[in-house]
């Protein structure tokens, strides 16, 4: 009838497999061979083997491209190294981010936090120092590097670089064998560390006459997550890079600011600032370290430090020291500290003062936790 609708048609129940099922669509496979003609199969068998030999080819070349990373790698970060852009692009190009961008969350990023805004305490990885601790003979590097390049780490926290050194071929760092540490500047807010992989990325070069003559010096990737770091020591085909660091178990965030408030740094005096948990000295980051030129200030007087960030285990206290060393041995080196009472947001409470000779200054922390971006 017209304007009537036609009955649904009942949706098709998926044939039950059974032997006998099986059997005969063996059977009907069999007998659609045989009604091949000659030339039909012979394509069919051709085209068969051609897929084969293809997958096998690139299986073998996978193979081979592996065992040749295999051979020249001297550590899995080495290896790693070299498949880790695509590697992170697979990953994490969907999170809106791109491989050399630089992380958005800054430090201080939850010392107020909003009302809403849920932040934890988590396990962060404090890097105390990073140094070439040796470079191969005969393959064109000698004692001192112009070394420039980039040292970052990734977390869960936006997997972006969180740069810990930074040097462009305009502007190396020049060491020796004597004096092989980087001049860290990092990182730029606390590591976190999750039982989800982070990373520590490694890429340096030391500088040629032309760029042309640049050489690689140390290109590592580490991977570190919580009850899984990586050793302290990665050799590599032209270096051997050593990276001091410590897991640091529930901690927060401390940044840390110095301002002079009276007098002036004594003359004839070496400079060094330090920041890290009160109860080991193994975990003291090097915020300053400064030559007789002069405690670097600016005009309001704040200390231009190297480095602010160090990371704190919420049942521990902060230790802030600075330390005069007099060039002249007939003088005795002078230092100071000041301890502070670890907290999860805010500030400091004011007044907490160091001194040296005549110069006296005024320590400030500001504390923050995490909260993951994704």
């Amino acid at each position: 009838m017209a304007g009537t609708d036609k009955p649904k048609a009942k949706p098709q129940k998926p044939a039950k497999v059974t032997a006998a099922r099986i059997a005969k669509m063996m059977a009907e496979g069999a007998a659609m061979i045989r009604n091949m003609t000659p030339e039909e199969r012979d394509m069919i068998i051709a085209k068969s083997m051609s897929e084969e030999s293809a997958s096998n080819a690139d299986e073998a070349a996978e193979a081979k491209e592996d065992a040749n990373e295999s051979e020249w790698a001297q550590c899995e970060g080495e290896l790693f190294a070299a498949k880790f852009r695509s590697f992170w692009n697979k990953y994490y190009t969907d999170c809106g981010a791109t491989f050399e961008q630089t992380t958005s969350i800054p430090a201080m990023c939850h010392t107020y936090p909003a009302s809403d805004c849920s932040t934890k305490a988590m396990d962060t990885l404090q890097i105390m120092s990073v140094k070439v601790t040796s470079i191969k003979d005969g393959l064109g590097l000698d004692w001192p590097l112009e070394v420039f390049g980039i040292v970052a780490a990734r977390d869960v926290l936006d997997h972006k670089r969180n740069i810990i050194f930074h040097r462009p071929r305009t502007d190396c760092q020049i060491i020796t064998q004597d004096d092989c540490y980087l001049a860290l500047t990092g990182p730029t807010r606390a590591i976190a560390v999750s039982v989800d992989p982070s990373y520590i990325e490694v890429s340096l070069k030391v500088k040629g006459t032309t760029e042309a003559e640049d050489t690689d010096l140390s290109d590592l990737v580490l991977m570190y997550r919580t009850g899984c770091c990586p050793g302290s020591v990665f050799p590599s085909r032209l270096s051997t890079l050593e990276i001091e660091f410590r897991h640091i178990n529930r901690s927060v965030e401390a940044t840390v600011h110095i301002k002079v408030i009276g007098g002036s740094w004594p003359d004839g005096f070496h400079g060094e600032f330090c920041a890290g948990i009160s109860s080991s000295d193994d975990l003291q980051v090097k915020l300053l370290d400064f030559e007789d030129g002069g405690l670097p200030v600016n005009a309001d007087g704040e200390i231009k430090l190297s480095r602010r960030v160090v990371s704190v285990g919420v049942e521990s206290n902060l230790k802030v020291s600075v330390r005069a060393r007099p060039i002249n041995k007939d003088h005795a080196a002078e230092s100071s500290e000041a301890v502070l009472k670890c907290q999860r947001a805010g500030t400091s409470p004011s007044g907490i003062k160091l001194s040296v000779g005549s110069c006296n200054m005024e320590v400030s922390v500001a504390w923050s936790c995490f909260r993951r971006a994704w």
